[in-house]
């Protein structure tokens, strides 16, 4: 006989996303249980870039989990050690940096998801670990999960199911998101495959302290990707890369091991054990805006299964902690307030994109992303060698940079002095470009300019209840293909 247990919320996911949610609902008076999959002690163990600026900033890491406490673990490697990013694309010698105004840091995402785990419990959340989720409960709204805990059916019940179970979360394939809400559709963004990329990562020791160890670096990838190392100490480097999955596929194992024997930092490394096992771990990441609208009657989501990685970089740990703070907190109050409808979830999205706004910057910056579609890696790298570290640095964070007629003409020197350089380097003869291509190439970039700022006027404009969410993504749709006519993309690289 399958057992049943109720609680207020239930949160699917151990990870940063479903800890943050978890810890802020528990700590808001309601019920709260956490399904893991994973046994205890291998509880945050997941494929990450492991890059984490600001930890301690609560406006950044808002809720009621301790990031001091977790920053001054030494384990868990906050050492403010990264002072800039870099970018290599060896085969031009193009070497860009871009520093940070304040430090960051690749942390051991092992030990900082032990952290976040246990003080999650400390907040009054149940965990259940071995929990293998595999059906939802739903008629009008979703009211649980039935799942598989150490090898036993098990029905969980709840008035909210919060889906922190990353990118392509299995509940959004298990809900069906039409039948929910009675007459009144959904306004659930359901994303598609081709929003994810796959991305694979290696712990690797090397004999010698490298060269980097205080950037991240970044090199570009056939099929609109790249690989990075993220040193998390001089002699411990997370090395990985990611590509898109609207693009051909490609053998992630095999290209990493490729690039490692080619870079001279690298000779004789070894690949770092975690239980026993070589540290190695693949997973996807959503490389999109985030989701349109986060909630459903029952149900909201957060961190991946919300689409809140930055559309460029990948970069997702601020996102999910940002995501799951509010989801937390929705939940909760529509939980005391006896409202779970979308109109009652509805300060989720709310808070995420203008309360706290990085919704609205992150989805801004997705413009970068479509535009990148529509030219070859050719181009872009050669775009990439031409575009000043300022301006570079603007589109793979959410700060801008370039603003105000001296930043604009300093970006348009910098500019032609990069190609005058280049063109006398012979790097478009090396990449078979040529000058018309990339004027046009060009041309797209600071036109994409103009539409990121349009998005992200629009995105702060995101409506406060759910009664105006079809007007608000109207005019959205409608901005979608102005900018999709501007720059001429093709009917098939139209991503929503």
């Amino acid at each position: 006989m399958t057992a049943t247990e109720t609680y207020d919320i239930i949160v699917v996911g151990g990870g940063i996303g479903g800890c943050f949610a978890a810890a802020t609902a528990a700590s808001e008076g309601v019920d709260v249980v956490q399904l893991e999959r994973k046994p205890a002690e291998k509880g945050g163990y997941i494929a990450c870039g492991d890059a984490i600026k600001a930890p301690r900033d609560p406006e950044k890491y808002p809720g009621p989990i301790d990031m001091d406490a977790i920053a001054d673990d030494p384990s868990v490697l906050v050492d403010e050690s990264i002072d800039q990013i870099e970018y290599w694309d060896e085969a031009l010698g193009v070497k860009k940096v871009l520093p940070y105004t304040e430090h960051s840091n690749v942390i051991d995402r092992y030990e900082f998801g032990q952290r976040l785990l246990e003080q999650t419990a400390e907040c009054g959340v149940d965990q259940h670990y071995d929990t293998v989720v595999n059906d939802v409960i739903q008629s009008e709204q979703v009211e649980g999960v039935e799942a598989i805990r150490d090898g036993e059916e098990i029905r969980y019940e709840a008035a909210v199911v919060i889906d922190a179970a990353g990118a392509q979360s299995i509940l959004q394939d298990l809900v069906d998101f039409d039948a929910l809400g009675g007459d009144s559709p959904t306004s659930f963004e359901k994303p598609h495959y081709t929003h994810f990329g796959s991305a694979y990562r290696e712990i690797i020791k090397t004999e010698e302290p490298v060269d980097f160890a205080n950037a991240i670096v970044g090199k570009p990838l056939e099929e609109m990707g790249y690989i990075w190392y993220f040193p998390r100490t001089p002699t411990e480097i997370n090395v990985g890369l990611g590509f898109q999955m609207s693009k051909e596929p490609i053998p992630l194992a095999d290209r990493i091991k490729r690039d490692m024997e080619e870079e001279p930092a690298f000779e004789n490394a070894t690949v770092a054990e975690r239980f026993g096992q070589k540290n190695k771990l693949g997973s996807s990441i959503a490389l999109r805006r985030p989701l349109d609208s986060m909630v459903a009657p029952g149900y909201l989501a957060v961190g991946g299964a919300a689409g809140t990685t930055h559309p460029i970089s990948g970069k997702g740990i601020r996102g999910a902690a940002i995501t799951g703070y509010s989801g937390g907190k929705a939940a909760a109050d529509a939980v005391k307030a006896g409202d779970v409808s979308e109109e009652g979830l509805w300060q989720h999205n709310y808070y995420f994109y203008v309360g706290h706004g990085e919704g609205a910057k992150l989805a801004s910056r997705d413009a970068y992303n479509i535009a990148a579609s529509s030219d070859g890696m050719s181009v872009l790298r050669a775009i990439a060698a031409l575009l000043p570290e300022q301006e570079m640095k603007e589109i793979v964070g959410t700060e801008r940079k370039v603003d105000g007629l001296p930043a604009v003409a300093s970006v348009g020197y910098g500019t032609l002095r990069n190609l005058v350089s280049h063109y006398r380097a012979g790097t478009f003869d090396e990449l078979d470009v040529p000058l018309s291509k990339l004027y046009e190439s060009f041309q797209g970039v600071r036109k994409t300019k103009h539409y990121v700022d349009e998005y992200q006027k629009h995105y702060e404009n995101y409506p406060a209840s759910r009664a105006d969410f079809e007007r608000w993504l109207a005019e959205r749709n409608r901005i979608d293909q102005a900018f999709y006519d501007a720059i001429e993309l093709d009917d098939s690289l139209r991503k929503y």
